[in-house]
C-alpha cells in the first residue's frame, strides 16, 4: 500500500472527506513517525537491516495506519492517563503511538 493510499485509510477512519486536504500533513507526519517507529523497532537488534529498511512491510501497514488513528485520537490529551468529567472516565488502552507499535511488531532476531 503506498502513502496515498494510507493517507486515504486513515481519514476514512477519521471521517474526513477524501477531497479536504486540510489535515493530509499533519497525517503524513503521524504516517512517518509510526513507519519510523516500526522499523526502528523490528530492527532494534539489526541495526544493519535497519538501514536499509525504507518501507514498511506489507504485513504491518495497518499497524502503521492504526497507530497513526490511536495517536490522533489522543491529541490533546498526550500525557493523560485517566481523565473523569461529569461522571464520565476515560482511559486509554495504549499511552501512545510508540506503546501501539511495540504491542503489535515483532522485533527481527
Amino acid at each position: 500500500m503506498d502513502t496515498a493510499s494510507k493517507l486515504a485509510v486513515v481519514k476514512t477512519f477519521l471521517e474526513v472527506a477524501q477531497n479536504d486536504t486540510t489535515l493530509d500533513n499533519e497525517i503524513s507526519v503521524y504516517l512517518d513517525m509510526a513507519k519510523n517507529e516500526i522499523l526502528n523497532w523490528m530492527y532494534i537488534n539489526k541495526p544493519d537491516k535497519r538501514a536499509t529498511a525504507t518501507e514498511v512491510p506489507t504485513r504491518y501497514e495497518m499497524v502503521q495506519v492504526n497507530a497513526v488513528i490511536n495517536a490522533y485520537n489522543h491529541k490533546a490529551a498526550e500525557g493523560e492517563t485517566v481523565h473523569n468529567e461529569n461522571g464520565i472516565n476515560r482511559t486509554f488502552k495504549y499511552d501512545d503511538m510508540v506503546a501501539y507499535v511495540r504491542t503489535h511488531v515483532f522485533q527481527v532476531i
